[in-house]
């Protein structure tokens, strides 16, 4: 069953206070990544008036648009240039859109860093290592 819009935005909201809640406890961040991930893709699926990927683990892609729009969301922490954003080159075929978003946790914002084609990314990308991972 598809999540509504109102039920997409309550769980943006709910997994924020959640993130906030854990940052102020002192938890580091990079230990929250399973957080950031559907935060990520909760705010793609927002903003783009979209629904969550129809199964877990979809390849590929985490959110699909309306007009059937498949995106990767990719949601990072790094903020001084110095990482690195990983994808699955096995699965970048069923992908048409690649979302990249820095969360800003001081700020508690969300900041898009990358909102390109599939077809675009690739030119950003890092030759398939071994295990067919390509990186930004």
């Amino acid at each position: 069953m598809a999540l509504t819009q109102m039920q997409i935005i309550q769980s943006l909201g709910e997994a924020m206070n959640w993130l906030e809640r854990e940052v102020n406890w002192g938890v580091d961040v990079a230990e929250l990544r399973h957080l950031m991930g559907r935060i990520g893709e909760l705010y793609v699926a927002m903003i783009t008036n979209g629904q969550m990927a129809p199964n877990t683990n979809e390849k590929g892609y985490d959110v699909v648009t309306k007009s059937g729009e498949r995106i990767s969301v990719k949601t990072t922490t790094v903020s001084n240039g110095a990482g690195s954003i990983a994808f699955n080159g096995n699965t970048l075929q069923f992908v048409d859109r690649v979302v990249i978003l820095q969360f800003n946790t001081s700020e508690m914002e969300i900041e898009t860093l990358l909102d390109c084609s599939v077809v675009d990314a690739y030119t950003m990308m890092t030759d398939a290592d071994a295990k067919g991972k390509r990186t930004i």
